[in-house]
């Protein structure tokens, strides 16, 4: 109270309070009767039967009920974030968010080991008191400094949490190996070698003959986390896929600003390709016998500001003076791809958010429709609470049913005008870096402290048209040259819009020069073909994967040990991987089949899930879903471009309906984590619509835009004559 009555409230005076009082507390004790003021006297006598303990233990029962009055009478605020995660996300972010407030209340403990040890047990206290970790971690983001933000990411180099992280980890044979990798000759970057970090699981001589290479550009807000901090999924990738991963410890901000560490991948790629990874220890061009090597394929891989620099990076290759091979793909994860902060989509980005959504991902699009909701800030839908006493309709009205004049005209006469809209289009739809405001993982505050901090003190860049600070934006002719691009991101991140949007780019980039090269009008191939007659024998490339998972947010590869999305997660990315670095598919195989979408420009690869694979997976060990279920569905459901997949509690509630559920379904809802090799193809299948289910919805939805504007075209001639 005393820092409000200043004006200036601050640790400093909140600390001398406490002291104040205390102090005050423990005079007053000293000096006053030992049994209390008068009126207490009568009350004083009559607690003499109890023991201390007794009246300690129940005075901090009444306290704490007192504290907690308003809940007890059903008083309290409503929790925003209660429904927006699916559990097991909302459970892994409450033990980021103690461990986070641990490790800063111990950041300037002295000396290290002591600080170590503090932190865990302040992170267990936060455990238990998690209002007072949310409080803690809210005020330290709202002006958050370069320590705490590396104290805060970098919690996993603690030797306690690193232990425990290791002892589910994979073992490799060449696990955390350090390199130094030179800069290419001729170089205006510099001359200082980049450091990387190796992880394989094979022998020395054949990680020196191997031919692939996965190129690791890890995420970290470009400010902080070194390669040893994703470790928990680096070791798996290296597992399974048994392929060299390299994973490139760059300069950080704001030490280095941009573009000085987008310099430094860009010039590891290119030492690598031009000595065909003689550079990190490889063979080089020749074996040890003389003979020639071939070029050595690579894939980049990067998440969170990671995966701005993989595109980052292409553009570099694409626009190099010096021809160099491209990659065979690249994985994106949860990618920062726009650093243009603003508030609202542009009609632009609106239209291809539409183009790429499907009934599938419906929390996306419902994320956008701000007036269907009793909150304009609403990103999920409203529950319908029972009435008490008196509680009026007006309560429960959305926005979109408080208004009474749209366009001049009165919608209470007129009720049907009301919905003559579509959802997005012609309303404000805000990006979802500010629908997800309150994001247990990422906030808009921390994403300008690390723009400003990657940005540095001279540069002020031009957002819409700097294509190497914000991919998303990259011009169309080289957008079309790009490799095949996976891309996953969680339903709930505030980077969402950028994975929808860059796929949707890429994928109208692509269209348009193979209209070009076809000698096609513009706009001739975008046509609606027939849902019954759709023609699926084009050779068609696959050029985009994207997948969406429901119920998460941000940073869910770093949370293996918590979340057990991440390990499917984790699976999916390392089949990306090992299929990006084999040959094509053999088409002929009668267990996979390429369909092609005429609307979209995409290529759906299809494995069936039949009887007899659910048969295998449940010998391996992993519980299937029957038969009965399975057949109402088509037994050769295609991977859509899209796809979402449920976390393990929400499948658990809603076990009961999966036999209604319009989408494919595949044993792996049921069981996250078996361990076979099966568990990515059935991961992978969960609520993929059928091809032709695509095309209809599309074709029913420009019906009924059609038939919408139709009606308004009516009733405004209606109205002339009137």
């Amino acid at each position: 109270m005393i820092d409000h009555l200043l004006g200036r409230p601050s640790p400093s005076w909140k600390r001398f309070q406490v002291f104040l009082v205390s102090f005050i507390w423990f005079l007053y004790l000293h000096k006053a009767d030992s049994r209390g003021p008068n009126f207490l006297r009568k009350l004083n006598d009559k607690l003499c039967r109890f023991t201390p303990f007794q009246i300690v233990a129940g005075t901090l029962a009444v306290l704490y009920m007192l504290k907690n009055a308003d809940r007890m009478i059903g008083l309290g605020a409503p929790e925003p974030l209660s429904r927006l995660y699916n559990r097991n996300f909302y459970r892994a972010t409450w033990i980021l968010t103690a461990l986070d407030a641990g490790f800063w209340t111990a950041m300037s403990i002295r000396p290290k080991f002591l600080r170590d040890i503090m932190s865990m047990v302040f992170s267990i206290y936060y455990l238990i008191f998690a209002d007072q970790a949310d409080e803690k971690t809210r005020r330290i983001r709202a002006t958050i400094t370069v320590e705490c933000l590396r104290v805060s990411w970098e919690k996993t180099l603690n030797p306690f949490l690193r232990a425990a992280i290791k002892l589910v980890s994979p073992r490799l044979t060449i696990c955390q190996k350090k390199v130094l990798i030179p800069r290419p000759k001729n170089n205006s970057h510099g001359s200082q070698p980049v450091v990387g970090y190796i992880y394989y699981d094979g022998a020395q001589n054949s990680f020196e003959n191997s031919d692939k290479l996965i190129l690791d550009f890890p995420g970290g807000g470009f400010i902080t986390m070194p390669p040893p901090c994703h470790e928990s999924y680096l070791c798996h990738w290296a597992k399974k896929t048994h392929v060299p991963i390299l994973s490139i410890d760059y300069a950080k901000a704001p030490e280095f600003p941009y573009p000085y560490a987008l310099e430094e991948c860009f010039d590891v790629y290119q030492s690598i390709m031009e000595s065909n990874g003689e550079a990190i220890g490889m063979s080089g061009w020749t074996n040890k016998d003389g003979s020639k090597r071939k070029q050595i394929k690579i894939v980049m891989v990067g998440d969170s500001a990671g995966g701005n620099i993989v595109t980052s990076v292409m553009f570099k290759i694409l626009e190099s003076p010096t021809p160099l091979p491209h990659p065979n793909a690249l994985i994106l994860i949860y990618p920062c791809l726009d650093f243009d902060i603003t508030c609202w989509m542009s009609p632009s980005q609106l239209s291809v958010i539409r183009a790429e959504s499907t009934p599938s991902i419906h929390g996306l699009l419902e994320s956008k429709d701000h007036l269907r909701h009793k909150s304009p800030l609403a990103v999920v839908p409203d529950i319908k609470k029972k009435r008490r006493w008196s509680r009026s309709r007006e309560d429960e009205r959305t926005i979109e049913e408080r208004v009474k004049y749209i366009d001049g005209r009165d919608v209470t006469k007129h009720p049907n005008e009301r919905n003559s809209r579509p959802i997005i289009g012609t309303r404000l739809a805000m990006t979802s870096r500010m629908s997800y405001f309150n994001d247990r993982i990422i906030t808009p505050d921390m994403m300008r402290a690390m723009a400003i901090l990657y940005l540095g003190p001279n540069n002020y860049p031009d957002f819409s048209s700097d294509y190497l600070l914000s991919p998303i934006v990259g011009p169309d002719e080289l957008l079309a040259q790009f490799p095949k691009v996976y891309l996953m991101c969680g339903e709930k991140d505030p980077f969402v819009d950028d994975t929808v949007v860059f796929a949707g780019r890429i994928r109208e980039a692509k269209m348009r020069k193979k209209q070009m090269a076809s000698g096609a009008k513009f706009g001739e191939n975008l046509r609606m073909s027939s849902v019954d007659n759709a023609d699926k024998s084009d050779d068609t490339n696959d050029w985009v994967e994207v997948k969406i998972l429901q119920g998460v947010s941000h940073a869910f590869l770093i949370m293996m040990t918590l979340l057990p999305e991440s390990s499917g997660a984790v699976r999916v990315i390392a089949r990306w991987l090992s299929q990006s670095l084999e040959k094509a598919p053999d088409l002929k195989n009668e267990n996979e089949r390429i369909v092609h979408d005429d609307e979209e420009g995409l290529m759906f690869w299809s494995r069936p899930s039949t009887v007899n694979d659910i048969t295998k997976i449940q010998q391996s060990g992993t519980r299937s879903i029957s038969p009965h279920e399975i057949s109402h569905h088509p037994s050769t459901s295609p991977k859509s471009s899209i796809h979402i997949s449920h976390s393990l509690s929400d499948i658990t509630e809603n076990s009961h309906k999966l036999s209604s559920s319009p989408m494919h379904t595949s044993a792996s809802e049921v069981v996250l984590t078996p361990v076979n090799e099966h568990e990515c193809v059935l991961w992978e299948q969960q609520n993929i619509l059928n091809e032709d289910q695509i095309l209809k919805r599309r074709r029913d939805t420009l019906l009924s835009h059609l038939k919408e504007g139709t009606t308004v075209t009516s009733q405004e001639n209606t109205g002339t004559k009137k």
